[in-house]
């Protein structure tokens, strides 16, 4: 079982073994890695935030309660991460550069097909952007990430309830902005 797995790496890494350090890595940066570029549509500074978080995670293994699942607790890194990397660089979440994150796309060899599907992606993303930052946050790790709401809770530092308010209330406003894209054509 994974919870059972990641308390013994947890237990390894703090009795000193820097393998289980690396297992640990290589069972969560992917993951982590894909969370960050649905957020930031840049791989630079998802690899970027992703080294910082595993940084914090290291420094601060000795925090961890299992109580919690570890994912759950990494997830809660990674978000703390991602909003102070944010902040420091004085970025707006919200200000993407839509082009770049079309070239995350991948591509078709029919250029009219490529064309197409590249503007539809950056509409998409367009729509995903809207959202408020605590939304979209919860709609990834419910959708996703694959959370319940009560972990969502947690990640978060909301109540359960509160978390499937805000993957019910960002749901609502991308079918509602989805459906008006349509009426327009696109």
């Amino acid at each position: 079982m994974d919870k059972d797995r990641d308390r013994k790496l947890v237990n390894n890494i703090l009795n000193g073994d820097s393998d289980s350090f690396s297992v640990l890595v290589q069972l969560y940066q992917n993951r982590l890695y894909n969370f960050f570029i649905k957020l930031t549509f840049s791989k630079e500074d998802s690899e970027e935030i992703l080294q910082d978080v595993f940084l914090r995670v290291y420094k601060y293994l000795y925090k961890y309660n299992d109580r919690w699942d570890f994912s759950t607790w990494i997830y809660r890194i990674a978000i703390n991460t991602y909003k102070s990397s944010y902040k420091k660089k004085k970025k707006d979440v919200y200000n993407i550069c839509y082009e770049q994150a079309t070239n995350l796309c991948s591509v078709n060899y029919n250029p009219e097909y490529s064309y197409e599907s590249k503007e539809r992606y950056k509409e998409i993303i367009k729509m995903f952007d809207c959202l408020k930052k605590e939304q979209k946050l919860a709609f990834l790790l419910k959708h996703i990430q694959g959370f319940t709401y009560r972990e969502i809770g947690h990640i978060m530092c909301i109540s359960e309830q509160a978390a499937k308010m805000k993957v019910q209330r960002a749901k609502q406003i991308l079918c509602n902005r989805y459906y008006k894209l349509n009426l327009r054509g696109v």
